[in-house]
Parts: structure tokens; sequence; C-alpha cells
């Protein structure tokens, strides 16, 4: 069985059991709507992202500590992942699209508690799923903007590709869910770190990036460019789910 099957046997239990067992919530899902702020890299770059699209599978959501239910046995443990126990889920595939606008993604279900983090795992996109000819199909991300150095800007096109299998594991999240809750949760990109300052673009001079005729930086897989930005998109400081 795996970690989310076994998640998701274990909330219709608890949805369909005794008072004694843990309530469970259904929270609405969306993007991030609203425009990236400006990230400053290490290299004196002002990056404007202007969109990014992300294929990805089962949005998790996760407690620290073991749950349990009172008088029950534990009513998860399919996880135990190093963002915490995971409690709540929004199975299925997505293609996450921060452009601006709030998109909804589906209606995830979770159990009554004090949440710390999010977990997600990265996938290629399918051809059914994106229009003909479009650069996000076989692939993860398809992200655009402008890097803007010494008054000269750089526009760029990246299309990443992240190895099947990848999970990003403790993005954060910090909300009491109770049985009374009704938010609707949003998940966001943050191309700067709001902790330590570093952004998904640090490492890339742009300047010394080859571009097309109509001057638009292509970075594509198999490039030295796609390695390092492709390094970054993966790291889960620059994720978040809130409110």
């Amino acid at each position: 069985m795996t970690r989310l099957t076994a998640l998701v046997v274990l909330l219709a239990a608890a949805a369909c059991g005794d008072s004694e067992e843990a309530p469970t919530v259904t929270l609405p899902v969306a993007s991030a709507g609203g425009a990236f702020a400006p990230a400053t890299t290490n290299l004196g770059y002002t990056v404007t992202t202007t969109r990014v699209r992300l294929a990805m599978h089962d949005l998790e959501m996760t407690i620290e500590g073991e749950m349990h239910a009172a008088g029950s046995p534990a009513l998860f443990h399919p996880g135990h992942s190093a963002g915490g126990d995971v409690t709540g889920s929004l199975p299925g595939p997505f293609i996450v699209d921060w452009d601006g606008t709030e998109h909804a993604l589906g209606t995830a279900t979770l159990i009554v508690g004090d949440y710390h983090g999010a977990n997600l795992g990265f996938r290629a996109a399918d051809a059914g799923e994106v229009s003909a000819g479009d650069p996000l199909a076989g692939h993860t991300v398809h992200l655009t903007g402008v890097a803007t150095r010494d008054g000269v800007d750089h526009p760029f096109d990246a299309v990443l590709d992240i190895d099947p299998g990848t999970t990003l594991t403790g993005a954060t999240f910090e909300l009491e869910v109770t049985a009374a809750s009704t938010e609707s949760l949003r998940l966001a990109l943050l191309p700067t770190d709001p902790v330590e300052g570093d952004t998904v673009y640090d490492g890339l001079d742009f300047a010394a990036l080859p571009a097309t005729t109509d001057g638009v930086i292509e970075i594509r897989p198999g490039a030295a460019a796609h390695n390092v930005l492709r390094r970054a998109i993966q790291v889960h400081d620059h994720y978040a789910l809130h409110p």
C-alpha cells in the first residue's frame, strides 16, 4: 500500500468512525494569486518572474509528531517524513499555474490539528494535459521572466525536467485546523526564500547566457543553466501553503 493510499483509507476511517476519533474537514486549495515579488540574486540581477507552471501530484499536509485518537490505534503512520506525519491530502495530478490569478486545484481533506508543513511530488506533464506545442509537455516546469542588471534587460524562458519520483518535503504550512475551519488554502512559489534571502536564480549569470535572435534566453534540459535552476526549484524553502 502506498503512503497516499494509506492516507485515503485512514481518512475514510476517521470520517466514518465514532466520536472518539479525530474529526476531519475539507478545505479548498488553489494556486496563490498576485504578481511575484522581484528577486535580487547573488550576482546582482533583479529578476521579475512573470509566470510559472508546475506539473505536480499529491499535495500532503503534515503535523509534527505522531497523531493518535483517544482509545484507538494511531490514525496515521503512512509518512513520518522530515516534515512530520501526513494527516491531510489533496491527491491527484495537477498543473499549478502561477500567472497572477488564483486557479482552483481541488479540495483537501485534513484531520484537525496544528499543521507545520506540506509535501508535494514532481512529475512530467502529459501531452494531453496541455495544448499542442506547449513547452511544458513532457517536462516539469515552464518559467518565464526578465533579469535586469546595469539597466539591461535579459528576458528568459526556462523549461525544466525533474526526475520522476522526486518529492519536495517540508514546505511551510503553519495553520491550526479545527472542526470549524473553512479557510481556502493557497499554494505559493517563493522565488526568494523569506528566511535566508537566497533566490531560485542564484548562480545564473544571465548576461553570459546565449539568446535567440529575438533576444530571449532559452534555458533547456542539458544546459548548465538548466541544472542550476532545477536544483533551486526543488528546495522546500521556496514553497508555502497558506490561507
